[in-house]
């Protein structure tokens, strides 16, 4: 898994903001149920039939967003990299960053006042950095696991338990990993990106398809089909939307408590998805949709409007 990195942890206009917020779309937040009746038995935790902890075996709270706003302006502008950035990251408590590059390093950013400062540089990847992915268990030790298996490229890679990681792969299969034991079951697909828990992973693919797959039983319970290349998931903070970023130019959100083909698709003049690995998510209270453009934009929808929201212009290189 070289060319990925797990670290450890450490738009209309929405509800009055709370103060004091520094990033996009950051603002307070509650716990909630993690998982909605309809997907409830893919995703619940198999208790009393896990090698995980008791801590680990009880279900993590679900940071929730109560209200959030539109960001306007850039915070802070750094030269992080010699290369290209191909990912980031917050870390759940949202006071670390962190970023990885085609020079094959992962770097580490405290948060601090609406400012980044470097805390660390993670070297030891054989390849550019495709995803990063932080330790749900939030744990403080740095340690290094290189897993072997993927005949391409790893396009993605997301912590499923603590001890479990599933990886998505150019050479069409997704692979589910056990930390504590190095083994590794695979399922045939050619995977862009992944959202996960221990039971469920959702996958997008570059043949135009949403994959569902039940990891007990190592299967593929549902196919949604998309309008062109799937490049990027994301899955909204109380785990009841599914968004989708394709090649053909649009986002579109999928009601997970329902699983139809009905969705709601977000355009807007003048963005382009301009590579298969361009990324759209989620704002942390669900009202926002946001996704960087070919033209070095990032656009930002109403998710109850579904009108463009903003479009901030300040250019990528």
């Amino acid at each position: 898994m070289d060319s990925c990195c797990s670290a450890p942890s450490s738009p209309e206009t929405a509800e009055t903001p709370a103060r004091g917020h520094t990033r996009l779309f950051r603002s307070a937040s509650a716990s909630s149920p993690r998982i909605l009746s309809s997907i409830r038995e893919l995703f619940e935790k198999r208790r009393g039939h896990s090698v995980c902890s008791l801590e680990e075996d009880l279900m993590f709270p679900v940071r929730i967003c109560l209200s959030a706003r539109v960001p306007a302006r850039a915070l802070q502008v750094l030269e992080a990299h010699e290369q290209g950035i191909n990912a980031v990251r917050f870390s759940s408590s949202s006071d670390l960053l962190a970023t990885g590059g085609t020079d094959r390093l992962v770097k580490l950013w405290a948060v601090r006042a609406g400012s980044l400062s470097h805390r660390a540089t993670l070297e030891g990847s054989s390849g550019g950095i495709t995803c990063i992915e932080f330790d749900p268990s939030v744990r403080q030790q740095v340690f290094t696991l290189t897993l072997t298996g993927h005949s391409r490229k790893v396009t993605a890679a997301r912590f499923s338990s603590v001890h479990q990681v599933v990886t998505g792969s150019a050479d069409g299969t997704v692979r589910l990993w056990d930390l504590q034991r190095a083994a590794a079951f695979t399922v045939s697909s050619y995977c862009s990106d992944l959202v996960c828990s221990e039971n469920c992973v959702i996958s997008g693919h570059f043949d135009s398809k949403i994959r569902i797959w039940d990891c007990r039983m190592v299967s593929c319970v549902q196919e949604l089909p998309a309008p062109g290349k799937v490049t990027s998931l994301d899955v909204s903070a109380d785990h009841s939307q599914l968004l989708s970023c394709c090649r053909d130019d649009c986002l579109q959100l999928v009601d997970l408590r329902r699983w139809s083909n009905d969705r709601v698709c977000f355009r807007a003049e003048g963005f382009k998805c301009g590579s298969d690995s361009t990324k759209a998510v989620i704002s942390p209270d669900g009202c926002f949709l946001a996704a960087g453009s070919a033209d070095g934009a990032v656009y930002i929808w109403n998710v109850s409007t579904g009108n463009l929201e903003t479009r901030l212009p300040d250019k990528h290189r």
